[in-house]
């Protein structure tokens, strides 16, 4: 089936593809081992919700973006509220120094 037109569900996550396939057995072992390097627990991993990404551009290199960090710590908040698994990960920041 195409991936374009295969429905989203809970039973089928993509989520759910990266950490309990059973037809990709490497993938998921890749993924669990590495699980504690990506600030989830494992409860969070077995427990079939959605991980939710969160693509960061707060920093210190950049005071317009600094306020993203207290920003992303209420948009986790958020997600687990509503019954997800946040994930967060770094974007390199765009700054009017710096775009060049």
């Amino acid at each position: 089936m195409n991936d374009l037109n295969h429905k989203i569900t809970p039973d089928r996550l993509r989520s759910r593809d990266w950490f309990d396939n059973p037809d990709h057995p490497g993938t998921t072992a890749l993924c669990l081992e590495r699980y504690m390097n990506q600030g989830i627990t494992l409860e969070e991993l077995t427990s079939a919700r959605p991980i939710i990404g969160i693509c960061q551009s707060g920093s210190d290199l950049t005071p317009c973006n600094r306020h993203h960090i207290e920003l992303v710590k209420r948009v986790k908040d958020g997600i687990r509220a509503a019954g997800g698994v946040p994930f967060e990960f770094p974007l390199h920041p765009i700054h009017e120094n710096v775009r060049r």
